[in-house]
């Protein structure tokens, strides 16, 4: 009897968006990049700790999946899912798999994904695992090592999904979008990453007003993009991207940047407390920490990153993994799991099925993607592991402070 595994996340980056409902108060959770510049920007600790919630105001969505009428289709076959935990796995289980099951027949046992076991599957010619998802700008470097198999066209109907997420080697799970985030009462709020790069000259040595404060996730992927926008670059002429530029565009505002966050809910968690007036913040954060009567989002400039299903190099089962690639991605399924949690769906007919209270919160609903900009997948592709170098340097190595001249110290 053949066996399928499919692990549902790859990248340690992106943890804390797939861990809400597990997370404790006050969790630190890491992700890619580890390094921190001085004593500024990692030592303020939010002063309200928040516990993110299920969303879900809509009911299941009980329409059949067209094109799966053959109930007997997968009798007999077992398919092992490797999953990471958390409400993502919780919804990928009620929107996709036991659906799926109900619907082809397969068996499908979930179990905890190791990723060094997944590559060296790969590299031993011994395959068991069939599926998994992986961060989408992972999915061109993953190809280039020889670890993926390319997806079936022939199986997988990629007309009503987004172009950008329906790649060779990958095709979209779910779409979530980096936003500004700032207190509902604010006179100041900001209309793009200008406003939130607006802020009054402090010291180095100093600590900036509370409201005039910010945090940024400690990543390059995004903060790049958002301090070329702050730069006055147009979001459609972004790539390929400016590095001096944008890195020089960091330098105006990292004395404001009071917290360079690696917990997901954080950047939430000090907008709620007063301790800054704006943070850049994943919109599933936002929707699920249930503080819609403390702060206000401004998807003006947000940038849309997403998930890919991929399918590894010499998987013996890649027959039930691009059926389930198929399924999950078909309009219901992909409405279902957007009703669970806040990402956005890749069938844009997934919205049509979705009540308005809900679009309101979807990344990739007509009014949020229209005011964005879609990640460029492959250029991370190319330049993650230089970027991420630069990030962690420019971090470490703080200007030194511009010394007094004698006029001003003897006046």
């Amino acid at each position: 009897m053949a066996k399928l595994v499919v692990p549902c996340r790859w990248s340690r980056r992106q943890l804390g968006r797939r861990t809400l409902l597990k997370a404790t108060a006050g969790t630190a959770v890491a992700f890619g990049v580890t390094a921190c510049g001085g004593s500024r920007g990692n030592s303020n600790e939010p002063t309200a700790t928040l516990e993110p919630e299920p969303t879900a105001t809509q009911d299941v969505i009980t329409s059949p999946v067209a094109g799966y009428s053959e109930p007997q289709k997968w009798v007999g076959r077992t398919l092992t899912v490797a999953c990471w935990g958390g409400d993502y796995q919780e919804a990928q289980k009620l929107a996709f798999f036991t659906p799926f099951e109900d619907a082809t027949s397969v068996s499908i046992q979930i179990k905890q994904a190791d990723l060094g076991r997944i590559k060296n599957q790969i590299e031993s010619e011994e395959v068991t695992t069939d599926l998994l998802t992986v961060p989408t700008e992972d999915v061109l470097q993953l190809s280039r090592d020889d670890y993926l198999t390319p997806i079936d066209y022939q199986v997988v109907d990629a007309t009503a999904l987004y172009d950008d997420i329906a790649q060779q080697y990958g095709v979209g799970v779910a779409y979530f979008s980096t936003i500004i985030v700032f207190p509902s009462g604010s006179a100041n709020a900001p209309q793009n990453w200008q406003s939130f790069w607006d802020v009054p000259p402090v010291a180095q040595s100093e600590k900036p007003d509370p409201q005039n404060a910010r945090a940024l996730r400690k990543s390059p992927v995004g903060n790049l993009e958002f301090a070329l926008l702050a730069d006055g670059v147009p979001r459609d002429e972004l790539y390929p991207l400016d590095i001096n530029r944008a890195f020089a565009s960091l330098d105006k505002i990292r004395a404001s940047v009071v917290d360079w966050y690696e917990d997901g809910k954080q950047p939430v968690e000090l907008v709620v407390a007063g301790q800054t007036g704006m943070a850049s913040a994943w919109n599933v954060r936002a929707a699920q920490l249930q503080v819609s009567d403390e702060i206000r989002v401004q998807w003006y400039d947000g940038m849309l990153s997403a998930d890919s299903w991929v399918v590894p190099r010499g998987a013996e089962n890649a027959d039930i993994a691009m059926d389930l690639i198929n399924f999950s991605t078909r309009a219901v399924p992909n409405a279902n799991f957007a009703r669970l949690v806040p990402y956005g769906p890749v069938n844009a007919e997934s919205l049509n099925l979705l009540r308005p209270d809900r679009l309101a919160i979807l990344p990739t609903s007509a009014p949020n993607r229209s005011v964005q900009f879609v990640q460029n997948f492959n250029f991370w592709a190319d330049n993650m592991d230089s970027l991420n170098e630069q990030f962690n340097d420019w971090l470490l190595n703080e200007p030194e402070p511009t010394p007094a001249s004698p006029t001003a110290a003897s006046s």
